[in-house]
């Protein structure tokens, strides 16, 4: 399953910093559990940021979940260290998670740099 976020700029250099940090591991927290998602591994979190699809972080297959926070009880984690980019891909902004993120294609062409 492959979902999309958008992010600041400010929060995205935040995920990529953590990667050399001693835990690298990051969260996402949500509104509604996204359909599709299993405690299988090969999830990705797309990232969109500045108008455009700047490549994911695979997801555990771990998530969290606390009833008891009503404005986005439902938490994603992923390692930072698993950030592969690709060449940018046009993204309107948009609130909360998409299902529609780039197609295998980009995801399959990494780049080198950030």
């Amino acid at each position: 399953m492959d979902i999309g976020v958008w992010m600041s700029v400010e929060v995205f250099e935040h995920k990529l910093q953590a990667r050399y940090e001693q835990n690298t591991e990051q969260a996402w927290n949500l509104t509604r559990w996204p359909t599709g998602f299993t405690q299988e591994s090969g999830h990705r979190l797309f990232v969109a940021v500045s108008g455009s699809w700047r490549g994911y972080f695979t997801l555990s297959p771990e998530a969290l979940f606390n009833p008891d926070d009503q404005s986005a009880p439902f938490t994603l984690l992923f390692d930072t260290q698993s950030w592969t980019p690709i060449p940018p891909v046009p993204a309107k902004r948009f609130r909360g998670f998409t299902y529609n993120v780039p197609g295998p294609d980009a995801a399959r062409s990494p780049v080198s740099s950030e």
